[in-house]
């Protein structure tokens, strides 16, 4: 089998920009506490600031993650600063599973879990946008490294 191009794939955006515009409208009722009230709480405009250290930990979980699909292996690379790779051969694969939550369906997103053969068999993809169609194209590099039977 001829390699192909790797593809790159992360987790969703989705919820971490919803929750970005819920910190946003929270920091503008904040801003709008502060300018309406007559003492004037300095506390508000801070907190609804610090509320967007949760967004921005989100982001970077998910810029830390990423999946690469090359040919007849399948890489998961994790980390900012020190990198944790795991590779695994698809020719290997026994079992691929979707999971999605109810919040997961409605955002489009969700979880998938690739099992293989061996003691430290499988890894889990979590909140990845389309799940079934990832899982679909894992399974078909997988049958596409396969030996074709007679």
């Amino acid at each position: 089998m001829a390699s192909s191009a790797p593809q790159t794939f992360h987790p969703s955006t989705k919820l971490t920009a919803m929750v970005y515009v819920l910190c946003a409208v929270i920091f503008i009722g904040s801003i709008m506490l502060y300018f309406q009230v007559e003492e004037r709480p300095l506390w508000a405009p801070v907190v609804g600031a610090l509320l967007f250290l949760f967004p921005i930990r989100m982001h970077l979980k998910r810029i830390a993650v990423k999946l690469i699909l090359e040919g007849t292996h399948l890489t998961l690379q994790t980390g900012l600063l020190s990198k944790t790779t795991r590779t695994l051969d698809l020719a290997k694969v026994q079992d691929v599973t979707v999971r999605q939550s109810v919040g997961q369906r409605m955002l489009g997103t969700g979880d998938v879990s690739v099992e293989t053969a061996g003691e430290r068999s499988g890894m889990t993809l979590a909140n990845f946008d389309g799940p079934k169609a990832l899982a679909d194209l894992i399974l078909r590099a997988h049958d596409a490294g396969r030996p074709s039977s007679l």
